[in-house]
């Protein structure tokens, strides 16, 4: 556990409750962790265990509206992209973040909230926003799970499939201590399908975003060789052409959850971004 760990319960625009925690130097640069569908802020424990992390950097990660401990609101129109705008705002706000950087929900923020709240992008094997690309850069693995995710007519098949597309986010599943399998895999049950459908079917317009990395934005790709989810190939051809400062790394044998299979070589590459941004 986190030492100095401070949890905060966040009300954005709309009034929705949004969970959050904080950890770290308060005067250091700020990084946000934003997890991916169907998880929870807790999948970034290691970082949040990391001394030498927390005495350099403000880490704050927050549960996404539609996951874990936030809200779950039961229309699309719940779903809206400003609204995920307005949670990242209200949790920077919260823990007095100026500029921060951050992972994913950025397509969200730089189409709806400015000045530009962030610093700097960190996408780790990420879809880079919600809509056709989905289909351009997720491999057929993961689109084969959407129906099993999605469906609301078959238990057992929803059930099996949320075990099995919690597993594919691992190059090796089966050397993943069970605990953290059953914590993460868990972590689906506070999802319905029906919230998994709308995070899946909100309307994104990544326009903002390309018209930041045109105007320096900096962005860095992490990606893992072993994804069973994203082509990370294809995301960085993708996304280079829209940003003038635009790096990337892969990391070997690494799958979808990269900075699980790969921590130490994720953990340089973010502080190397973070430190050459910031100076």
């Amino acid at each position: 556990m986190a030492h100095n760990l401070t949890t905060k319960i966040v009300t954005s625009s709309d009034g929705a409750k949004i969970y959050a925690e904080g950890a770290g130097n308060p005067n250091g640069p700020g990084i946000v962790f934003v997890h991916g569908l169907s998880l929870t802020a807790a999948v970034f424990d290691r970082f949040f265990e990391d001394h030498e992390l927390l005495k350099e950097f403000h880490l704050v990660r927050y549960d996404l509206r539609g996951h874990g401990r936030s809200a779950k609101p039961d229309t699309i129109e719940g779903h809206a992209s400003s609204l995920y705008a307005d949670d990242f705002v209200a949790v920077a706000n919260a823990f007095g973040l100026k500029k921060p950087y951050t992972r994913t929900v950025a397509a969200d923020y730089a189409q709806y909230v400015q000045p530009l709240p962030v610093s700097g992008v960190i996408y780790a094997c990420s879809l880079p926003y919600v809509g056709p690309i989905m289909n351009v850069v997720g491999l057929p693995a993961i689109l084969g799970f959407l129906p099993g995710l999605l469906t609301t007519d078959d238990v057992v098949l929803n059930r099996r499939t949320a075990i099995e597309f919690g597993d594919s986010v691992w190059a090796e599943p089966e050397k993943v201590p069970f605990k953290t399998r059953c914590e993460w895999v868990g972590s689906s049950i506070f999802q319905s399908p029906k919230d998994a459908n709308f995070v899946l079917t909100r309307p994104q317009d990544p326009a903002g975003l390309f018209k930041a990395g045109s105007e320096g934005l900096p962005l860095l790709v992490l990606s893992g060789t072993a994804d069973r989810q994203v082509d990370g190939e294809v995301l960085v051809r993708e996304m280079k052409p829209h940003f003038k400062d635009f790096d990337a790394k892969f990391f070997e044998g690494a799958g979808h959850a990269v900075f699980y299979d790969a921590y130490e070589g994720t953990r340089e590459a973010t502080v190397s971004f973070v430190r050459r941004v910031t100076a």
